[in-house]
């Protein structure tokens, strides 16, 4: 069979054993025009180490060496190296050598004096044995590849079969990272029924900033930035949402390693358009049979209505996700996911609706409810949880919950899920864990954040993450005011603020707004006559659309203080300050 070669020519390692000086003086200029690379041994000791050492693509032995021993090592030379191709050298008086050689294995005899036209001729062969054994190799692999590809396509046509859209999205993700060897799979379907708002619903690799909400344009700005690619999950009119893709360990794409890539995208859109009409026939089923929370398709109806009513009638409504790690089994009878849907049942009203997403994560839908309220029920579902786990306390990081008002954080619900999941995930980072302030009274609590904010300042990436200031007393003061204005602004809010002698946050902002009504409430706490709070300024403030919290000290006319929009760093502070005044300024 003769191949033509494509790629380039294969340039050969060549190990030669002899000792004819003319013959080695061929060799070295014709293997030195072509290319190929040639090692000379004169004795057959050497030689053998050359090819062990070199593992050569061809060798040539001249066995009439020693009186003919060169023949007893080409037993040796094929030991050494199994895939070498040996050429036996004679002299024209010592043919009946080669013939011996070729009952040996060699692949040919060469007559000594050789001329160039031989040698290339005999490297020619051994070049087209090579790229038949490449292209066998090769196709063999192509096979062997193909037989897997067609094997993810028929997996993820029986996707159709999985309960819901996240699991089928979770397998999904599953076959790309361990089928087709990409480091990352993130897939995205619409948040809502019509929504042009993408959620992600699975994801397997090193997704690091990856959107939890996003639209289109967004998933496709973040794989530009990040070299990613993106694979849409269409099929003529019907969208089923897109994936994110990595790439291979080698850094190449899904589409070069995977040439079935657009059948498996028509299988998956297919699967996922089929569990989302079954979901949608069967929203009578309101019910997760799991869990006493509802299912998703049922919440996502519920909140469509509920934001229909808000618009009409101006009326609020706030939502909050929950997402628990399970690190460990949970201590008593029952299945974690059950116990955690009880837990958050009996934290929140029965107007309330609570869905389960998945295994890890709950939508609750708090009807009625403004932002003082939704942080107030936020308190109380991690309250009732650590009940159950003490490593769910609120400091501790196996809850996140976030939450987002209507129409404060958005007007659609997508938008609103986005928020309020940004919102949960920022305060896995919370300082509150970094620093385990939960340990610490409130006069360390302050010391700690202050002293060092230089390794605060690197992890502050939003507003939810501390930042260090440091002002003229006056100019605290002015911070203070305008942010208890804007809150105020924006709806209800709740102050916490103290007072000490001297110029204090909590006499500017009183003097300033007068006292509690209008949809403020004041509280205000003298800390000068704790231990180690009698220079402590402390201003908490709980509004409709955010959570802010200012802690620092007064040195003369300075303040040397840190500022978040943290709700558990909130949260933590007045229940320190409510522990050491024995208020109830937590509520």
């Amino acid at each position: 069979m003769n191949v033509e070669l494509d790629g380039p020519r294969h340039d050969l390692n060549v190990v030669a054993i002899v000792s004819n000086e003319d013959t080695i003086e061929v060799m070295g200029r014709t293997l030195g025009q072509s290319g190929d690379r040639l090692s000379v041994a004169t004795e057959m000791a050497d030689g053998l180490v050359r090819i062990s050492s070199q593992v050569p693509d061809v060798a040539f032995v001249d066995v009439t060496m020693g009186d003919g021993a060169g023949l007893a090592i080409l037993h040796h030379v094929r030991a050494l190296a199994p895939h070498v191709t040996v050429f036996a050298m004679t002299g024209a008086d010592s043919l009946a050598l080669g013939v011996q050689a070729t009952a040996l294995g060699s692949a040919g005899t060469l007559v000594m004096p050789l001329s160039g036209d031989e040698l290339m001729n005999a490297l020619a062969d051994v070049r087209t044995r090579l790229a038949e054994r490449e292209e066998r190799l090769r196709l063999e692999r192509a096979a062997a590849a193909s037989g897997r590809h067609i094997s993810l396509v028929e997996q993820v046509a029986e996707l159709a079969e999985a309960p819901t859209r996240r699991d089928a999205a979770e397998r999904l993700s599953e076959l790309l990272i361990n089928g087709v060897g990409l480091q990352l799979a993130a897939v995205y379907v619409p948040a809502a029924e019509g929504s042009r708002q993408l959620m992600r619903v699975a994801g397997r690799g090193a997704l690091g900033s990856a959107p939890s909400f996003c639209d289109e344009m967004e998933l496709l700005n973040h794989a530009r930035d990040h070299h990613l690619d993106t694979l849409r999950l269409a099929l003529r009119r019907e969208q089923s949402g897109m994936v994110l893709l990595g790439r291979t360990a080698e850094g190449r794409s899904a589409s070069l390693v995977f040439p079935l890539l657009p059948l498996f995208s028509a299988q998956a859109t297919t699967a996922l358009a089929l569990i989302g009409a079954r979901e949608q026939s069967h929203r009578g089923a309101m019910k997760d049979p799991s869990s006493s929370a509802y299912t998703f398709a049922y919440f996502v109806d519920v909140a469509g209505r509920e934001i229909d009513m808000a618009r009409r009638h101006t009326r609020r409504f706030a939502l909050a996700t929950i997402g628990v790690q399970f690190d460990r089994p949970s201590q008593g009878e029952g299945e974690p996911t059950v116990l955690v849907a009880e837990r958050v049942l009996a934290a929140v009203r029965d107007t309330d609706v609570l869905a389960r997403v998945d295994a890890n994560e709950f939508y609750l839908l708090l009807p009625e409810t403004g932002g003082l309220g939704a942080h107030a029920c936020r308190r109380r579902i991690l309250t009732e949880l650590a009940v159950r786990e003490p490593s769910w306390s609120p400091g501790g990081l196996g809850v996140t919950v976030g939450v987002a008002t209507f129409p404060h954080d958005g007007g659609d619900l997508s938008r609103l899920l986005r928020v309020a999941k940004q919102r949960a995930e920022a305060s896995q980072n919370s300082v509150v864990h970094r620093l385990q302030l939960n340990d610490h009274s409130l006069p360390d609590m302050a010391d700690a954040l202050l002293a060092q904010p230089s390794d605060l300042l690197p992890n502050a990436r939003g507003l939810e993450s501390p930042h260090y200031i440091e002002l003229p007393a006056m100019d605290l003061v002015g911070l203070a005011l305008s942010t208890v204005s804007e809150a105020w602004r924006a709806g209800n809010a709740r102050v916490v603020a103290s007072v000490h002698p001297g110029i204090s946050v909590g006499g500017a902002v009183r003097a300033e707004h007068g006292r509690d009504g209008d949809g403020l409430r004041f509280d205000l706490v003298d800390v000068s006559g704790l231990e180690g709070c009698a220079n402590l300024d402390i201003l908490c403030v709980v509004a409709e659309h955010s959570a802010y919290v200012l802690l620092g000290r007064s040195e003369g006319n300075v303040v040397r203080a840190v500022h978040a929009a943290d709700p558990l760093l909130v949260d933590l502070i007045l229940r320190k300050l409510s522990d050491a005044t024995d208020l109830r300024l937590a509520d």
